[in-house]
């Protein structure tokens, strides 16, 4: 293939980044609406298939990982930064799975029926929401690379304050978790629920860190 420019390359390559951010955020979304199916504690077979939907995104998502993964094999030193085009997406493509792993965790805690006292499960969903507003100034951060970078900088700012909350949260839901009244398996699996929740919240701010670097060098 013939070469293209430095900036074509970058603005194709942001091109499948998005397509994959697309299924990431399509699959935090079946997470967060499979949530509130778990937390109201009906017995619900949408909440399998909402599992498995969000396995099949995960899937989806593999796939524009590896069209990336080839592209960036063909554009050769055309690409500037290309270390740190790769540490976006490997970032991104962890926040997918550990959205799957998520979902997981939720759907053996339906099947087994091992559901949160009222006060945690209304922790689980401040906590939920929390981490979608840090995903979607994400998503902002993200689609504002290519056409305002000093603005993608400021959004990366602010979503060190945002994880900075996230994490106070969690450590009170954490304790509030074990001061509940549930079976101590029920217990151990939604504190990995609570654990990978916050750990969403991790992998979006090394996300923005590496939304960042490639800001500055965009930047005038």
């Amino acid at each position: 293939m013939e070469r293209p420019s430095p900036e074509a390359a970058a603005y194709k390559l942001l091109d499948l980044i998005m397509e994959h951010g697309k299924k990431l955020w399509e699959s935090f979304k079946q997470l967060e609406e499979m949530m509130s199916l778990y937390l109201s504690g009906k017995i619900n077979k949408k909440i399998k298939e909402l599992a498995d939907a969000i396995k099949t995104t995960e899937r989806e998502g593999n796939e524009i990982k590896l069209q990336i993964y080839d592209y960036l094999a063909r554009v050769g030193e055309a690409l500037m930064y290309r270390e740190d085009w790769m540490r976006l997406v490997l970032n991104l493509d962890s926040i997918l799975d550990y959205i799957d792993s998520i979902s997981f965790r939720l759907s053996i805690a339906a099947s087994k029926k091992w559901y949160p006292t009222p006060e945690v499960a209304e922790g689980f969903r401040r906590l939920l929401s929390l981490v979608d507003l840090m995903l979607d100034k994400l998503k902002l951060a993200l689609t504002t690379l290519q056409t305002n970078a000093l603005r993608t900088l400021e959004i990366c700012n602010e979503l060190e304050e945002q994880e900075r909350e996230i994490d106070e949260y969690h450590r009170e839901l954490g304790l509030t978790l074990l001061e509940s009244n549930v079976s101590t398996s029920a217990l151990m699996l939604l504190h990995e629920i609570c654990e990978r929740l916050e750990t969403l919240a991790d992998l979006a701010l090394r996300t923005g860190d590496s939304l960042r670097l490639l800001a500055m060098h965009r930047a005038p």
